[in-house]
């Protein structure tokens, strides 16, 4: 199903990053932000999955959920100790 939300770093949108969502052994599905770092990306899979960002330093990501209903997931990119991480908001 759908999976949306933000993910903004120090309160501002992050523009036109790409977003990698990946459920288990299957190709990953791959999106970009918007110029307020609003995302949708519709995932076939269902079940855990890794949404990542894959340009940014350590290739930070999170654990998300997919289902047939959309799903909304906000996150706030975070640097620290010389690489960043995604945080639940």
């Amino acid at each position: 199903g759908p999976i949306y939300g933000t993910i903004v770093l120090e309160g501002k949108g992050l523009k036109e990053v790409g977003v990698e969502i990946q459920c288990g052994k299957d190709e990953p599905v791959s999106g970009t932000t918007a110029a307020d770092g609003a995302y949708r990306i519709n995932v076939p899979q269902q079940g855990q999955c890794t949404l990542a960002l894959p340009s940014y330093q350590g290739r930070p990501s999170a654990v998300i959920f997919s289902s047939p209903n959309p799903a909304a997931y906000n996150f706030e990119l975070v640097k620290t100790e010389g690489k960043f991480e995604l945080r639940r908001r």
